[in-house]
């Protein structure tokens, strides 16, 4: 899924005008981005885990 079919998603499910749902879709990838930078893993239920790598 694409960041603007998961905010559509959540627009139509929380009821939410369609930019609120994006900014909350923007800041819930901010917040996993800023964990995994400081080296942690990132557990995401249902999916698996993000586990930060140093690059190739």
């Amino acid at each position: 899924m694409k960041r603007n079919e998961i905010a559509r998603t959540l627009s139509r499910q929380k009821r939410l005008p369609k930019a609120a749902a994006r900014d909350e879709v923007d800041k819930l990838v901010h917040k996993i981005l800023q964990q995994l930078k400081k080296g942690k893993a990132v557990p995401l239920p249902g999916l698996g885990t993000l586990i930060p790598r140093k690059p190739r």
